[in-house]
């Protein structure tokens, strides 16, 4: 049995590979930036606790292969490994970054470019076994383009300087009833600004698809701003990052829930700027399944 273990900040997906049969559980994040080893271990204990429920078995100690991949992994992943290893005793262990995990689901065994396009965002180029090229994503205050949390800052930012379309404000403060203190106060004072800036997200890119609040339909110029808006986004995270890489010599595959909503608009973007787009998922763990299948042995 092999068990792939793919964890971000807001989520731990879990795939126990037994044969030709695929176990799925879902859990709360793990961040080795913020998390220390203890609590860490306690989310990983409680989940195998339910994926024996799940699949009748002694996961842990019948296992023989766990593949590890987190945000915040330093170090070569020495730590995660020991932690592992008290829990797993038999199996072989591999501890990997959240960005090995992403290009291996969208690129394989194949080189290639790696995009995370989710709450934040991240980049790389894959040679097929590792990462050889990375540029810094910088987070939500210097960079996170092309992200969720950068379009709903690019957008907070127009509707409170007053840059956003009449219909478009008014629908937003139906919606939100959002005040300049309150968001001031979330980003620098909330435990997560950055899912806070991502949560608005998902209401420009239903006015890019002609729909405000409650469904209600939007005017063209307040759909034609958050097209422009969310390709803006897309453009600076290509121009900045991805052709730091040599687009015209490898495809790119991007992950994450908000590439994956988006994906019409960053194939368009990515056209337009003569980069070419394999794949999106809407999670690594689509692709991961399919890598470490491949190369069970």
């Amino acid at each position: 049995m092999d068990l792939i273990i793919e964890s971000g900040a807001t989520k731990t997906d879990i795939c126990l590979i037994d044969g030709g049969r695929s176990v799925h559980y879902r859990t709360s994040g793990i961040n080795f930036a913020i998390m220390d080893m203890n609590t860490v271990s306690l989310v990983l204990r409680d989940a195998v606790s339910h994926l024996n429920g799940i699949a009748c078995k002694d996961v842990a100690e019948l296992v023989c292969r766990v593949h590890f991949y987190g945000a915040g992994l330093l170090g070569g992943g020495t730590q995660a490994v020991e932690m592992l290893q008290g829990i797993f005793h038999s199996a072989d262990i591999e501890a990997e970054s959240d960005l090995v995990a992403a290009a291996r689901a969208v690129c394989g065994s194949e080189p290639g470019i790696a995009a995370v396009l989710g709450t934040g965002s991240n980049s790389c180029l894959y040679d097929g076994r590792s990462v050889v090229k990375n540029v810094r994503p910088c987070g939500y205050v210097f960079g996170d383009y092309g992200s969720g949390n950068a379009l709903g800052r690019a957008f907070l930012s127009d509707y409170f300087q007053g840059l956003v379309p009449s219909w478009l404000a008014c629908d937003f403060r139906m919606a939100y009833g959002l005040d300049y203190a309150s968001a001031v106060a979330a980003v620098y004072q909330g435990d997560a600004p950055a899912r806070y800036l991502a949560s608005f997200a998902p209401y420009v890119l239903s006015v890019a698809r002609g729909h405000g609040h409650d469904g209600r339909e939007c005017d063209e110029d307040s759909r034609r701003y958050a097209v422009l808006l969310i390709k803006d986004n897309f453009r600076t995270f290509i121009g900045r990052c991805l052709k730091q890489y040599d687009t015209s010599a490898y495809g790119v595959g991007a992950v994450g829930s908000f590439g994956y909503a988006a994906g019409d608009f960053f194939l368009e973007t990515a056209r337009e700027e003569n980069v070419r787009v394999v794949r999106i998922l809407r999670t690594p763990m689509d692709g991961l399944a399919e890598y470490h299948k491949a190369h069970v042995q």
